[in-house]
């Protein structure tokens, strides 16, 4: 299954964001930047390009998640060979006097493949997926480090009923309720792939719930990114209704456990390719994605009013 798992991602990003020919040296990338979201000019209702490389000098990169201040900058990025093409780690830079760092490989990762990083709305937790032994499991896993007074702790398993014994377990997205939403194969959805949320008590995640058929279907649903209010949810699915494409659709929580029937997001962000991988910025006002757009593969973003105009009245 894990197997399975990590060849759709991989599809996904070969088909979405595409890999660069070219390997470039990290020196031949250093350049420098600074301010808020690395001194990109923000977006407004048009898409705009944030990376289509520079950051680690080729097309591997996405997933970007930045802390509540600003100051730290976590991505996922696919280092896989022709000899092991499903293998990943977390990038991570850090903000400093103004100045961002060259991405680097986060101390926490590097020898197992770590994927699909978030920070938590008050930036003191970080959870990802992984396929490291701890415990003895073959499948992939939700994990977490804590912000402490030294720096970030070693990474934990996530305890509970969200990490299943015969599924993966990855994206997961963690709201000011404290409820983890994440995307699983275990066996009772919908589809093979669905999403879930779990509650948060007495330092576990547990009452593990389906999201229901107005969010999962029979076909894939993952890249799971919760809003911080719990307001709405993005996620991907590629379905026939529409066109069988990798696309960013929205559902929107009218009141508790119950959400919208989820419908795409408009052309503002999915072009003729699809897109995927959507995050949202830590003050709610940018989605990135990943996309292509004519020859040009590139992680953009937006704002996130595109959203907003879907929502119902």
């Amino acid at each position: 299954m894990r197997v399975v798992l990590i060849t759709f991602l991989t599809i996904l990003l070969v088909q979405i964001v595409g890999y660069s020919q070219v390997e470039t040296s990290q020196d031949s990338i250093c350049s420098i930047f600074k301010g808020q979201y690395l001194g990109k000019e923000p977006p407004g209702l048009i898409a705009k390009e944030f990376d289509s490389g520079q950051l680690t000098g080729d097309m591997k990169s996405f997933n970007f998640s930045f802390s509540p201040d600003g100051k730290e900058l976590f991505f996922s990025y696919n280092k896989g060979t022709e000899e092991n093409p499903y293998y990943y780690e977390i990038k991570y830079m850090k903000c400093i006097n103004n100045v961002w760092s060259t991405p680097e490989t986060a101390f926490f990762s590097g020898t197992f493949s770590d994927v699909d990083i978030t920070i938590s709305p008050d930036g003191k937790k970080l959870f990802f997926a992984s396929d490291r032994p701890d415990p003895e499991k073959e499948n992939m896993d939700i994990y977490y480090l804590e912000k402490t007074s030294n720096g970030w702790s070693q990474p934990k398993f996530v305890e509970g009923d969200v990490n299943s014994i015969d599924g993966d377990e990855i994206h997961a997205s963690l709201s000011l309720k404290n409820n983890l939403f994440f995307r699983s194969t275990k066996p009772g959805g919908y589809g093979d792939n669905d999403l879930y949320k779990a509650e948060y008590i007495d330092g576990k995640f547990v009452n593990v719930r389906n999201l229901g058929p107005n969010i999962n279907t029979e076909y894939m649903e993952t890249d799971c990114f919760i809003a911080y209010d719990e307001s709405y949810i993005l996620f991907n699915s590629r379905r026939p209704e529409d066109d069988n494409k990798y696309m960013i659709y929205v559902s929107f929580q009218i009141k508790e456990n119950e959400w919208t029937k989820a419908v795409p997001l408009g052309e503002e962000v999915t072009s003729i390719y699809g897109a995927l991988g959507s995050t949202i910025s830590p003050d709610g006002k940018y989605l990135f994605f990943s996309s292509r757009r004519g020859d040009k593969r590139a992680k953009y973003w937006i704002s996130t009013e595109i959203i907003e105009k879907l929502r119902p009245r």
